[in-house]
């Protein structure tokens, strides 16, 4: 069966068909994903069926799998590559994951880091009955929808990526030396498209260089809405794999009934440091 691409949603995201992720891939087949990766932003494969084993090569046509970044003591288990992203509790009460439930704010992944991963990828395992979607904005749109002010107010700017493992609410800037925290562009140019993206989002970016804290804020409340317009919302099948440019995108979580047990397993691509716009 030939691969089809068929997009479906109006600036982002497309669904694959005739692709098994844990059979062999063929050099023309992953040419085939990687350009529709980059033209789409997310690729969405349904009806998978993995193992863990499986899950941490299914990503290869992309690069190297990372090491998941959390601290072990709070994600649950020790495996290095697969993170599982669950509310459910063993036998003794012990969470079997992280990130469990409750809504999760717009971010990219590891932002915080020097070289944040290039990819992300989630897998279903288990779901509830409802909510739990995963939301997508597109920060190439988010770029070119600024007014001109707002584009040269930012052009040349960092902002400060922070992530404390225990909150996930506003950033903080205090008490960095405890915490990830890093320096990226405010926009960046993607390595392969050349297209400029407006990287930051409400839950780790804490402050914008060259500005007093209150200017910051204020600026990036003028700013955060224009990546959180959820170009795409995923609604999750069993299954379903779901892989996206970490460097162009953010996605968040909607809330999910906190009494019914949800999993997803989640892996990323190693990335490099990211390349401010001229």
């Amino acid at each position: 069966m030939s691969i089809k691409i068929i997009p479906v949603g109006q600036t982002m995201a497309a669904e694959v068909f005739g692709v098994n992720l844990a059979d062999p891939m063929s050099k023309a087949d992953k040419a085939i994903l990687l350009d529709a990766w980059y033209q789409n932003l997310i690729l969405i494969f349904r009806g998978q069926s993995m193992t863990d084993p499986q899950l941490k090569s299914s990503a290869a046509w992309l690069g190297d799998t990372s090491k998941i970044s959390m601290p072990m003591a709070r994600r649950g288990d020790n495996d290095t590559q697969i993170q599982k992203v669950s509310n459910i509790v063993d036998e003794n009460g012990n969470p079997i994951g992280a990130l469990g439930d409750g809504e999760m704010w717009f971010h990219h992944d590891n932002s915080f880091t020097d070289a944040p991963d290039k990819a992300t990828w989630l897998y279903a395992v288990e779901l509830p009955s409802t909510g739990g979607n995963t939301l997508f904005g597109n920060c190439y749109e988010a770029y070119e929808a600024l007014p001109g002010k707002l584009k040269k107010i930012i052009s040349g700017r960092k902002v400060l990526q922070v992530y404390d493992y225990t909150i996930r609410t506003k950033p903080r800037r205090e008490g960095l030396d405890q915490i990830p925290h890093f320096w990226q562009p405010a926009v960046i140019q993607h390595p392969v498209t050349g297209r400029k993206a407006l990287y930051l989002d409400r839950l780790m970016t804490a402050a914008i260089d060259g500005f007093t804290e209150t200017e910051s804020n204020e600026l990036l409340a003028e700013l955060f809405p224009y990546v959180e317009r959820a170009d795409y919302e995923h609604r999750w099948r069993l299954g379903d794999y779901v892989i996206w440019d970490n460097r162009c995108t953010v996605h968040a979580r909607r809330e999910f009934p906190s009494d019914q047990r949800r999993l997803l397993k989640r892996g990323k691509v190693e990335g490099n440091a990211l390349i401010a716009a001229g």
